[in-house]
């Protein structure tokens, strides 16, 4: 049995949770047999243990240099402006286009491929429109204005390298000038908790953690409830929503760990976490602005 700790890491920080669930996904798919745990000495670095020494770094930039061209999970459609057609790679379409997405998917899942249908209920669902009548999306879509959301995702896959997910695994800040997903809480960029104009500082990423924390979507599947649309993991009170999320000792695998990802932690901590080790539990407030875009705000333990 090989244990591998990524000391750069805290499963604290809601993208760090997201890219390890998403490489158990991709060590899933290459049958590697990996568990996930949590460090029980209060840094909470991620903890990998598999069944055989694995090159985690080469594992997630092979992933990502794979992931070029035709994949399951792109969803692109063309978009009428004043200057002609463009395409448009977001999930914000028209439901009729996410439609033909979901149809697709659900003709490869027939087939015996499953990550179509995967990414298709992770990305949104076609019951409910928002208010300008487009498809309502996953609660971890924070692009807005003239950012498109799976624009981001391929230009990070693209900036992926092993020496850079070395980095990511191991060192403590990892990076660099680029496009993100804002799914780190540190790229929040109001003014007020920035040292500099945020008009003109250019924004930063960890583009390996990025495109493994895309990789997670189909583990978190979004689902009508009522009038609204409700993404696994997020719990919605009183207006406001928040990604919550368990960090356990013992090392589970991905099928485990999808089941407790779809429970309500706000309620269950004291039966269900004790049998199951889970030593504290996250919340993640999801922060909108006037113009759309979102972020995480910095944990909170309980």
């Amino acid at each position: 049995m090989i244990t591998t700790t990524m000391t750069g890491l805290s499963g604290t920080n809601p993208q760090t949770f997201l890219a390890m669930v998403g490489l158990l996904r991709v060590a899933n798919a290459r049958n590697l047999s990996a568990r996930l745990a949590f460090s029980a000495d209060g840094s909470f670095h991620p903890i990998v243990v598999t069944d055989a020494e694995v090159d985690w770094p080469a594992l997630i930039a092979e992933d990502a240099q794979s992931a070029s061209g035709p994949q399951p999970w792109r969803l692109e459609y063309p978009k009428e402006e004043k200057v002609g057609s463009k395409l448009v790679a977001d999930l914000k379409c028209p439901p009729e286009q996410f439609r033909q997405f979901a149809q697709s998917a659900i003709q490869e899942w027939l087939t015996g491929s499953e990550e179509s249908t995967g990414y298709a209920a992770a990305y949104a669902t076609t019951a409910i429109p928002d208010r300008s009548g487009k498809t309502k999306p996953t609660a971890f879509h924070f692009t807005a204005g003239q950012q498109q959301f799976l624009h981001v995702v391929e230009c990070l896959r693209a900036s992926v390298t092993m020496e850079w997910a070395a980095n990511a695994l191991f060192e403590v800040n990892s990076a660099r000038p680029g496009p993100n997903l804002r799914w780190d809480p540190a790229s929040d960029r109001k003014r007020a908790l920035m040292a500099s104009n945020p008009t003109v500082e250019p924004t930063s990423s960890c583009a390996p953690l990025e495109w493994l924390a895309f990789r997670a979507l189909p583990a978190f599947p979004a689902h009508p409830r009522g009038n609204h649309v409700r993404t696994t993991g997020v719990a919605c009170r009183g207006g406001s929503s928040a990604l919550t999320w368990p960090l356990w000792s013992r090392p589970y695998a991905l099928s485990l760990v999808k089941r407790m990802l779809a429970m309500d932690w706000g309620s269950m901590y004291e039966s269900a976490g004790r049998a199951l080790g889970v030593m504290s539990i996250c919340a993640s407030m999801i922060r909108r602005d006037g113009k759309g875009y979102g972020s995480f705000g910095p944990s909170r333990l309980s």
